[in-house]
């Protein structure tokens, strides 16, 4: 195997890895609000003008505060390759609330831009900004989203 393709590997792992702890949280967060979101898993690698590929979950929000309008939250890491360097992201959002006038997207958390030439460094800020986000247990709760009642045999 060569250098390159050792690389492309290194990334492919960390960028599973942070699928793997995106499922993880999405169904962590699933339990603690069923009935009010339902959450869709993965990665994305839409077309683009540039390398670009974004890892996370999604929620569509149901009821609760929308008064029966459907938003979608998210909480993803994007890597985008730009001009020979590594671009990588962070951030935790939704569609604006219905009744919110023309804001595009509510971005609760937002995690530097960083670029970086180093597959090292691209790969350490990929795990660091997926346990970043995924430690934001609060996401839903601060949408708004209602938690699930508690029953007497369910450890939280």
């Amino acid at each position: 195997m060569d250098a390159a393709a050792a690389g492309a590997a290194v990334l492919m792992a960390a960028l599973n890895d942070a699928v793997r702890d995106f499922q993880s949280y999405g169904y962590d967060q699933f339990l603690a609000h069923q009935g009010a979101v339902t959450p869709r898993y993965g990665g994305i690698m839409p077309p683009a003008v540039q390398a670009h590929v974004s890892v996370g979950v999604s929620f569509d929000l149901v009821g609760g505060a929308w008064r029966g309008d459907r938003r979608e939250a998210r909480v993803a890491v994007l890597v985008d390759l730009r001009d020979g360097m590594f671009v990588v992201t962070g951030e935790a959002g939704a569609d604006p609330d219905p009744g919110d006038g023309d804001e595009l997207w509510e971005v609760l958390r937002e995690l530097p831009e960083v670029e970086t030439q180093d597959l090292d460094e691209c790969v350490a800020l990929i795990r660091d900004y997926t346990a970043r986000l995924c430690g934001y247990t609060d996401f839903l709760d601060d949408l708004g989203a209602p938690r699930t009642p508690r029953s007497p045999d369910r450890v939280p």
